[in-house]
């Protein structure tokens, strides 16, 4: 992480509301995979701030998703890291405290 980029613990990560969570848990898989998609393809393999990418996304993901809140971005990144296909530092719900980047490729892969 960057050396600015210092955790405020009385700072509260972002909780989801219930309403939010039902949104998020009514997405489609096509959604959550074209969301993915969008995700991946802003990040690359240096360290981003999470806000950073959330904060590029979100006119192109409301204007796609209205109806799912813009915590299914980060709901997604969770997802994205749990698959291991990005690394994140931080708590994802903290966005200005935490970095994204894409995981490194096994070694010895084409």
């Amino acid at each position: 992480m960057n050396e600015d980029s210092v955790y405020d613990p009385d700072s509260a990560p972002y909780e989801p509301s219930d309403e939010e969570i039902a949104q998020m848990r009514a997405a489609s898989p096509a959604e959550a995979a074209a969301v993915d998609a969008l995700i991946l393809r802003e990040c690359s393999d240096r360290w981003q701030k999470v806000a950073k990418i959330v904060g590029n996304l979100i006119k192109e993901f409301d204007q796609s998703y209205p109806h799912l809140p813009f915590a299914y971005i980060q709901a997604r990144m969770d997802e994205l890291e749990d698959m291991g296909k990005v690394e994140i530092v931080g708590h994802v719900w903290s966005m200005r405290y935490s970095e994204i980047r894409l995981a490194p490729s096994p070694s010895g892969a084409t």
